[in-house]
Formats: C-alpha cells, sequence, structure tokens
C-alpha cells in the first residue's frame, strides 16, 4: 500500500494582511511628507542666507564705489570739493534703496551730507520721540584715504603716504534692495510646489492603476 503524500506549496511572498498594508503605506507617506518639509525648511534657510549674503555684498561694492569717488574729489585741487562731493552724495542718495550718504571727518564730525540724512540715534530708536528703524535699515561705514607723495623720497623712489580724511556712512533700505531677489526666490518656490502637487497626483493615479493590476493578477490565480 503506497502512502500518499501532500506537498503544500509555498507561497513565494508571504502574504500580508490588508491592514497592516495600509498602516506600512501610511507610514511610508508621513516619512516621505516629513522628509519633503525638512527640505523646504532646509532650502528656505538656505535661501536666506544667501540673500543676506549678497545684500552684504552688493552694499559694500557700492560703498567702495563711493569711497573711491570721494577719494578723487579730495585729491583734485579744485577749491569747490566739498560742494562737488555734496552734489556727487544727493546724486548717489536718489536710488530707492539707499538713505542717506554722510562723510565725517577723522575726529566724527560731520562735513557733508545727503537730503535724507539720518543720524544713529535716530536710526535706532536712540532720540527722544523716535522709533527704532534698526530693522528697516542697514548702516556700512569705511575710511577716506588719500595718497600723497613724501617730500622726503629720493628720485630713485616713488613713497605714497596713506593719510586718512575720514569716514563714510552709507546707509541702505533692506527691503528696497532686497525685493528683486526675494522676488526670484518666490518664483523658484512656487515652480517648486507645484511641481510637488504634481508629483502627490501622478502618485496617486500611479497607486490605483497599480492596485487595479494586482487585483486582477491575484484574480487570475
Amino acid at each position: 500500500m503506497t502512502q500518499l503524500t501532500t506537498h503544500t506549496e509555498q507561497p513565494l511572498y508571504p502574504k500580508i494582511s490588508p491592514i497592516y498594508n495600509k498602516i506600512m503605506q501610511l507610514a511610508i507617506a508621513i516619512f516621505l511628507i516629513i522628509v519633503l518639509m525638512n527640505l523646504w525648511v532646509f532650502s528656505y534657510g538656505n535661501n536666506q542666507q544667501s540673500t543676506t549674503k549678497h545684500f552684504n555684498q552688493i552694499s559694500q561694492q557700492y560703498l567702495m564705489q563711493i569711497t573711491s569717488a570721494t577719494q578723487i574729489f579730495l585729491q583734485s585741487d579744485d577749491a569747490n570739493e566739498r560742494k562737488n562731493i555734496q552734489h556727487y552724495f544727493d546724486d548717489i542718495a536718489k536710488a530707492p534703496w539707499i538713505k542717506e550718504l554722510s562723510f565725517y571727518d577723522k575726529t566724527g564730525m560731520l562735513l557733508i551730507a545727503s537730503q535724507e540724512y539720518s543720524t544713529i540715534n535716530d536710526l535706532y530708536g536712540i532720540s527722544s520721540n523716535k522709533a527704532d528703524r534698526s530693522d528697516k535699515y542697514s548702516t556700512f561705514i569705511r575710511e577716506v584715504s588719500v595718497q600723497e607723495g613724501s617730500d622726503h623720497a629720493s628720485d630713485d623712489q616713488n613713497v605714497n603716504i596713506s593719510t586718512l580724511e575720514g569716514y563714510i556712512r552709507f546707509t541702505v533700505a533692506n527691503h528696497s534692495l532686497t525685493k528683486e531677489i526675494e522676488a526670484q526666490a518666490a518664483e523658484h518656490y512656487d515652480l517648486v510646489r507645484l511641481m510637488m502637487i504634481l508629483a502627490v497626483v501622478v502618485g496617486f493615479f500611479l497607486t490605483r492603476g497599480l492596485n487595479r493590476f494586482s487585483r486582477q493578477g491575484f484574480r487570475l490565480r
């Protein structure tokens, strides 16, 4: 008498309950949302740092140009050098992102100022009945030196001596200078947001389509 042996066919993949499968999909979705939020926050912070760095670079470069022009006026033999610097400061201060320009001597005495001049005490609200506006404006200061030839130099050597003439205070309106950069960043984030929404929609339809094929495959078995 032959003994019949039954072999149970093992499934290729372990069976997963529908509830566990749904929980796993929900956990993966929450994890991906957290990753996207972290990437969004990191990108936003990086963009803010880049905007601040770009703002400081533009302001410093512009101040260097103003300082160089002021040095040329001071080195000229024109008797109206102070009047020329005054006209130059007034023309520069017409830009919407420039609050004011002022020139001080080496002792700190104010010599020349643009029309929209404000003291440091007024900007930072130290003066009486003045609101603190330091968050709206940024101030940059740079030395102004003039190169002069030395009378004791020999004929074979050309020695230049740098003489400190004073300081330039350059006040910039923060929002007026950074609004173009922030507008470009906003357009970039709007595009990224639209791409994320489209990715979610595409993933939803792909998930539904794959679920239908999976159900048909189980039915065929």
